[in-house]
């Protein structure tokens, strides 16, 4: 299948591979308690938010069980659009980069076409 135009741009930001998601979800779970804790949530608000059972996300939180990259991904937007844990999400290194490399992409973009 061959993608056309900025698509595939776009598309590459968002390949992770098995270590990159390793590593990304291992670095989230070890921060979790403390970044529910800087949003003031409660573990079944998180699990409400983003589809799990408050059990699953304990397990997770207690590292009794591993999250998946779906999960990473929802939580990882969560704590993204939260104005308590924006910046630091991205300061503990658990937010990808390339996510803000490719919004920063399509932003230039934009600018380019307005000129």
């Amino acid at each position: 299948m061959e993608l056309v135009g900025n698509r595939i741009t776009y598309m590459n930001y968002w390949h992770f591979s098995k270590e990159m998601k390793d590593e990304l979800i291992d670095k989230l779970t070890t921060v979790l308690p403390a970044l529910r804790g800087a949003v003031g949530a409660t573990q079944d608000e998180i699990a409400n938010v983003i589809g799990l059972s408050r059990q699953t996300y304990n397990s997770i939180e207690l590292k009794k069980r591993r999250m998946t990259w779906g999960t990473y991904m929802a939580l990882i937007l969560f704590f993204d659009y939260n104005p308590s844990s924006h910046y630091t999400i991205r300061q503990l290194e658990v937010f990808p980069n390339q996510l803000d490399e490719c919004w920063l992409s399509g932003k230039m973009e934009q600018v380019g076409d307005l000129q």
